[in-house]
């Protein structure tokens, strides 16, 4: 019997395996009967032709196990993001596709028996399940299975960010199964009791899920039919939709090209180098650190295969999510991740959800305006700097060096000690000589920054 590994363990049903051509799934005879159903009825055809789950093709069983009834090889995912990362643009389409997989399910006689956020995946601006084996059969009477685990995994952390703010989307990352509904219940402003969903799905469910069995012998319950169910998840639709936007406090970097650049002539500059070393490198994949809206995460996109852009403000991942939406980029990831508090090893023996060191691991790895943030705001080393990059890039790092008598930097010493006696030009080229060739420097119109080309050692 194939058994369970340290990313799919859970799916008694099927088995995901990573092999030498890709990721492929192993459908076992328990699973058949519903397979079956979900190719045979135009389930499958209907979920591919409007993008909500991934497509496969059905590949030789290359065991002799007696238990596998298909093995299938899914279209292979470029980069895998996890919900503690989603922006709430990204987390707000991945809770629709999931409501709206389940309605289109129902008229073929199933529904997703998980109701996990991580069972999908942001491609081309939309969000896609790539659980195939996530479909069971749905009778009249049958209850909705996946009801608690959709409150407490999805519903939950949106809701969260609409009533109270963004940063409560990556409080996933110590919850990965979840948020307790009277957690959730407290946390809420008082404007979520005025909503008809959060009222019935979170604040009078987890009081609900937590009634003393003994204080009430209840009557066995009943549970939908299809169109009841359909009703409900409809309503919970369009409520999401009306969430449109989250709960917003003072942002400052999502304006940062419009108000806070240097000057038009720096940038003009740094685009033209940036573009030039780009060419004459020829990078496959890039990783853009403190990506902001994106600027030079969508010129990458241009000369590159893939890019990630990595961003700590929310708003300005939305940003980017916005700009994918618009169907021209679809070889950019945009994910938020802080540089200080990186994304770990986690989950089942750290090896279930995987760091985001290894998960972003690209040719070319770039860093512009980004360093004195992370040395002076954050005080990391020049050094610990160093280390990041080489951890990010196979090949090559852009690497823009600000320095102290740039007002940015002036800026940030405004209110503090200076206690960075490290950090400057000789040290930041010292530290990443340890790991990198020096290549290029160019230093940048109407300014005192510079832009460092390294090779990898």
């Amino acid at each position: 019997m194939i058994g369970p590994n340290y990313y799919s363990y859970r799916d008694d049903v099927a088995r995901v395996v990573k092999k030498e051509f890709g990721w492929h799934r192993y459908v076992f005879n328990s699973y058949k009967d519903e397979y079956d159903h979900l190719i045979r009825s135009g389930l499958y055809k209907d979920l591919i032709e409007k993008d909500l789950l991934i497509p496969h093709e059905q590949v030789e069983i290359d065991v002799s196990d007696p238990n596998v009834y298909k093995l299938i090889r899914p279209k292979q995912i470029q980069f895998q993001s996890y919900p503690f990362e989603w922006s709430y643009r990204q987390w707000r389409k991945s809770m629709l596709a999931f409501l709206e997989i389940n309605l289109i399910a129902l008229k073929y006689g199933m529904i997703l028996k998980d109701g996990t956020p991580f069972n999908f995946y942001l491609i081309n601006g939309k969000s896609l399940l790539l659980d195939t084996s996530s479909f069971m059969f749905f009778k009249k009477n049958d209850f909705w299975v996946a009801y608690l685990q959709f409150c407490e995994e999805f519903l939950s952390p949106v809701a969260l960010m609409h009533f109270n703010g963004l940063n409560w989307g990556t409080i996933t990352r110590t919850n990965l199964r979840g948020l307790h509904l009277a957690f959730v219940s407290k946390q809420l402003s008082w404007r979520s009791w005025l909503n008809p969903t959060c009222l019935f799905h979170i604040h009078c469910h987890s009081r609900y899920s937590n009634a003393d069995e003994s204080s009430a012998k209840k009557k066995p319950q009943n549970g939908f039919d299809t169109e009841k169910l359909s009703s409900l998840l409809t309503m919970i639709k369009s409520t999401v939709l009306s969430w449109d936007k989250p709960y917003q406090f003072k942002n400052h970097w999502s304006g940062y090209y419009e108000n806070d650049v240097e000057s038009e002539n720096y940038l003009i500059c740094k685009e033209k180098v940036f573009s030039d070393w780009l060419s004459n490198t020829n990078p496959k994949t890039l990783i853009d650190l403190g990506a902001n809206t994106g600027k030079f995460s969508i010129l990458a996109a241009k000369q590159t295969d893939y890019v990630i852009a990595l961003e700590k403000d929310e708003n300005c991942v939305d940003k980017i999510e916005g700009e994918i939406e618009k169907g021209s980029l679809g070889n950019i990831t945009a994910l938020i991740g802080d540089l200080a508090e990186t994304t770990p090893d986690s989950g089942v023996l750290n090896r279930e959800y995987i760091s985001i060191y290894t998960r972003g691991r690209s040719e070319m790895v770039i860093g512009l305006a980004l360093i004195h943030h992370l040395c002076i705001a954050m005080n990391i080393s020049i050094n610990q700097l160093a280390e990041m990059f080489a951890q990010f890039a196979t090949k090559f790092a852009i690497v823009e060096f600000i320095p102290k008598e740039d007002k940015k930097v002036i800026q940030l010493l405004r209110n503090r000690k200076d206690v960075f006696k490290e950090y400057n030009e000789d040290n930041f080229i010292s530290a990443f000589s340890i790991y990198f060739d020096l290549l290029k420097v160019e230093q940048l119109d109407d300014s005192k920054r510079k832009v460092f080309l390294w090779k990898k050692k």
